[in-house]
């Protein structure tokens, strides 16, 4: 048993930190009873698959068979799962605007592949490029003789020099050139000759297709006074070209066709279990992700997101080409920007536009008062009293076992004693596996502020001292004792309340004390099913203005915004503001109304810095993990390490670096249940 205590504690440690990531969901299924129809998702639907707004075009669809799935049976069995993308042609933005050509094409074919955009190369289903610079038709980009314009993927463009007569530059287009010399082409840039003699092409034979064009651009000045060449209508894709093959595998997903034409994957030899509380991968970076909810399935695919930038996260698509004839609505169901709570299937928001308001024909004006937008609060139990049946203090008769729950504006907030126009933002909510461990003195830092700190453990090892402060201060009424020996489970429950937005007796904090813990210098508790939201509260009010919405209704129940004062037209080509970091975006097609709404998310950080191509494999310490990436290169030997190299004595459980009867007894205190390794 010791052994495996200690097994445990050093997979704990090994164990990465996740990064900040973004979930882009689909559209969310609810299957109560038997599944009598095809469950599909393409672009229209599920805002992580391409999708191209002004020409309509979509190649991606994910697709589970009728009678897949049942009140009884979770299980998507083998070839019940389907995948097909094909190419679609899209005219060059040159083309377009000026009527030129790229060696004598007008167009290209694009390929969604895994929710990811790609080139069809020379239209082939089945050779894939990453487009890296598309120019819309009106950028531009001023290069200086000698200056090196770094494209992405490794691409680089130099302008070498000018002629005398300004009316030609020399280019020089690399890839991946330091450490190494990998000039792929020096090439002339004309404006002596026709329109289309100012079309610069670089052709390259990429899998097996013969002289593909990989970047093109329009030269559209030379200028011999400052040195300069501008371009517009730049074009590259990367000539590293991804051939998708028949028996390829991406996840679960298998390519059973891999043609010119098309890409068909299906789970051909993996069967796909949708049980309650799961997020099971499908392909790339897709899952699907299902309730903890054993009467119904309920699920909905997914992309998770990680890299640093801003997204956008799009809601249903509308292709409106006569009069708009019902209400269009969207909620958390089928637009990912408003909040959900998959697993109790808790949704409040909903954004709507009135029958009659569009035409396609003549009127694209959503007038005033034809536009709305509602939430209102729903309630949700603590995790405490879901798993303990504990409640939390409150003024309420017998105090609280739970909150209520507002979506506003695609956030997620608490609203305060079930008043839907006084908002709080939740900073900390464990899950019921969750373990926080305070040492007494230790300080935690919540976010927004706020710190829990313990301030102390009596000599029995049984009462603790705890205590929240805000801003540096001790908050008023938060040092409290928590006594552990009395065998009431709800005296262990640590509860700080506060007077907010004229409401009396507020639950900001509360946590569960699972355990306390005294031996010699060694004393620490355990903390469970934290939860904080915080003091500061948002009080929205009738003639409240957000973008283009103002509110027409605030009460305890619900809050209404409309468009009152401000109409707004959905012009081709054009984004509108609407409330917050949502919008509405309209196709570039004059004949249709096609439109769609978004929000805008941010992942923040900086871009990791990318290995080197090998890493030297001098290990000096012995314990597999190179010096390259250990912490600690001088680790004693027979000690374990996590995988940043950092070395424990094996049964030293609180990391003092000597083996004592304090750490036999936290390992048998673990054993019994007392404490969490």
């Amino acid at each position: 048993m010791t052994r495996l205590l200690i097994l445990l504690v050093a997979v704990m440690f090994t164990v990465p930190a996740s990064a900040e990531t973004l979930e882009v969901r689909g559209e969310v299924m609810n299957l109560a009873g038997a599944q009598t129809a095809d469950l599909v998702w393409n672009a229209y639907n599920f805002g992580a698959f391409w999708y191209d707004l002004d020409g309509d075009l979509t190649t991606e669809e994910l697709r589970i068979v009728a009678g897949t799935l049942g009140a009884w049976d979770r299980t998507i069995d083998e070839d019940c799962l389907l995948y097909n993308t094909s190419p679609v042609y899209q005219e060059y933005e040159l083309y377009e605007n000026e009527g030129l050509t790229v060696n004598g094409d007008t167009g290209y074919y694009i390929e969604g592949f895994m929710g990811e955009k790609y080139i069809a190369i020379n239209n082939n289903a089945d050779k894939l490029s990453k487009p890296l610079v598309e120019f819309e038709d009106d950028d531009k980009k001023t290069l200086a003789v000698g200056e090196e314009w770094d494209m992405g993927g490794g691409f680089a463009l130099e302008v070498v020099g000018i002629d005398a007569t300004g009316e030609k530059a020399t280019i020089q287009l690399s890839k991946n050139c330091y450490p190494y010399d990998n000039l792929l082409v020096t090439g002339c840039l004309d404006t002596s000759g026709s329109e289309q003699d100012r079309v610069y092409t670089y052709t390259a034979d990429l899998a097996r297709e013969t002289d593909i064009p990989v970047f093109s651009c329009y030269v559209n000045e030379i200028s011999v006074e400052t040195d300069t060449v501008e371009i517009m209508y730049v074009f590259l894709i990367d000539n590293d070209v991804l051939e998708i093959d028949t028996s390829d595998t991406y996840g679960i997903m298998e390519a059973m066709t891999a043609s010119t034409s098309q890409i068909c994957m299906r789970n051909d030899k993996y069967s796909l279990d949708l049980d309650t509380d799961t997020t099971e991968h499908i392909m790339g970076g897709i899952y699907f992700r299902t309730a903890d909810d054993a009467t119904a399935i309920r699920f909905y695919p997914c992309k998770i997101e990680g890299e640093p930038g801003n997204y956008e996260i799009r809601g249903n698509v509308v292709n409106l080409n006569g009069a708009q004839p019902a209400d269009y609505a969207w909620n958390a169901y089928n637009f990912a920007g408003f909040w959900y709570d998959l697993n109790d299937n808790l949704m409040t928001e909903e954004l709507r536009l009135v029958a009659g308001t569009l035409d396609a024909t003549y009127d694209r004006t959503i007038d005033e008062d034809r536009l709305s937008y509602r939430t209102s609060p729903v309630y949700q139990e603590y995790e405490l009293c879901t798993n303990e049946g504990l409640i939390v203090d409150s003024d309420h008769p017998g105090g609280d076992t739970g909150y209520w729950i507002e979506g506003w504006i695609g956030a997620r907030y608490v609203a305060i004693d079930g008043k839907a126009d006084k908002l709080s933002k939740p900073l900390v909510e464990f899950d019921p596996h969750d373990i926080k461990t305070l040492n007494s003195g230790d300080i935690w830092d919540l976010g927004d502020g706020f710190v829990l700190k313990l301030m102390g453990i009596n000599d029995a090892g049984d009462v603790a001292t705890l205590q929240l402060f805000k801003n540096g201060a001790p908050l008023e009424r938060s040092l409290k004792c928590i006594d552990t020996s009395t065998g009431i489970k709800q005296d262990r429950v640590y509860t700080y309340l506060k007077d907010v937005a004229d409401e009396d007796n507020i639950p900001i904090f509360s946590c569960y004390v699972a355990a306390v813990f005294k031996e010699g210098s060694t004393s620490y508790v355990q903390l469970k099913y934290v939860f904080l939201i915080d003091d500061d509260v948002i009080k929205i009010e009738t003639s409240d203005e957000y973008g283009v919405m103002e509110v027409m209704t605030a009460s305890n129940s619900q809050i209404v915004l409309r468009n009152n004062e401000h109409s707004f037209d959905l012009d081709a080509d054009t984004t509108e503001h609407i409330i917050g970091d949502m919008y509405f975006k309209t196709a570039d097609d004059p004949y249709a109304i096609r439109f769609y709404p978004f929000a805008e998310r941010t992942i923040d950080g900086e871009e990791p810095t990318p290995p080197p191509d090998s890493i030297p494999a001098i290990d000096s310490d012995g314990d597999g993990v190179p010096n390259a990436w250990d912490d600690e290169p001088d680790t004693s030997n027979g000690y374990w390490t996590n995988s940043h190299g950092r070395g424990r004595m094996w049964g030293d459980m609180n990391g003092d670096c000597v083996i004592t009867s304090v750490d036999a007894l936290m390992i048998l205190q673990a054993a019994a249940g007392g404490i969490a390794l």
